[in-house]
């Protein structure tokens, strides 16, 4: 697919015209390829994850890897925080081998293909986007790109280390911990499921999160690339780009309160949040 860079003046611009169905909408989606989707399966439903190499190459690989070799099979979300994560993988107890040794931290990019500027200034960075329908910031000259904590975002959890990534991975479920951007090796989005994480049991805060016993609730059954399952169950995933009309129609009201819903719009124009306004999905 064909990767496009939009500027944030003329994002602006685009804002700025009456927006109308474009007939190049359809050019202003990312179709996720089964290699980058990784589906997984528990006692509640289906979870799905695609996956970016823009920022943390290595740790896809990685998280392909031990997808393949069914690391994650009959483990168990062990560390679930209402309104943070849900952590899986083995919480430590496996063996370690060339496939689970710690990897180099991968939490900034100097260059990227597919960056799309949507706010600068912008709530925690400087300046939000997307890579290709993925949360993103960077700095105004452009020397680093990150991939931002937004709620189903996916990344791989650490020691207080850098580079002690190998195995266990965290998806945000609730409120976005951007403190934790450039500080974590994020690699995907949630893009179906996210209901089904919601239903995950909280372990005890005391207990940071972890929780003290398992049940089939907890379970995580199955984790397969979608290249390695049955086509009949695979799902076409598309993720929206901020340059469908749609999405700059959203954005614009987002900033301005252009709605007649809004009693009160004096503190217009606003900043836009990335990870509250994410650009739409559809699976099908």
């Amino acid at each position: 697919m064909t990767k496009y860079t939009l500027p944030g003046f003329l994002l602006a611009l685009l804002i700025a015209l009456p927006l109308v169905a474009s007939a190049n909408d359809e050019d202003f989606y990312y179709t996720v390829p089964q290699s980058d989707l990784v589906y997984l399966q528990t006692n509640r439903g289906t979870v799905i994850i695609a996956l970016t190499d823009s920022i943390a190459p290595e740790h896809v690989n990685r998280f392909k890897t031990l997808v393949k070799q069914r690391f994650y099979n009959n483990r168990y979300f062990y560390r679930v925080i209402e309104g943070f994560v849900a952590q899986a993988g083995t919480n430590g107890t496996h063996k370690q081998n060339s496939s689970t040794s710690p990897l180099p931290g991968e939490f900034t990019a100097t260059s990227v293909e597919g960056f799309y500027e949507v706010e600068r200034p912008a709530p925690f960075a400087p300046v939000t986007g997307f890579i290709n329908g993925f949360p993103a910031a960077t700095t105004p000259d452009r020397q680093r790109y990150w991939l931002t904590h937004c709620p189903g975002m996916v990344a791989m959890a650490r020691d207080n280390k850098p580079n002690t990534g190998s195995t266990e991975f965290y998806i945000v479920l609730g409120q976005a911990p951007r403190h934790l951007d450039r500080n974590m090796s994020v690699f995907g989005r949630v893009v179906d499921g996210m209901e089904v994480l919601q239903q995950l049991p909280r372990g005890d805060r005391s207990n940071n999160g972890v929780l003290r016993d398992f049940s089939e609730d907890s379970e995580l059954i199955d984790a397969r690339l979608g290249e390695d399952i049955p086509a009949s169950r695979r799902k076409q995933v598309r993720i929206q780009l901020p340059g469908h009309s749609e999405y700059v129609k959203k954005a614009a009201q987002a900033r301005s309160l252009d709605n007649p819903f809004y009693a009160d719009d004096a503190l217009a124009p606003r900043p836009l949040d990335i990870c509250y306004y994410q650009t739409d999905i559809e699976v099908k």
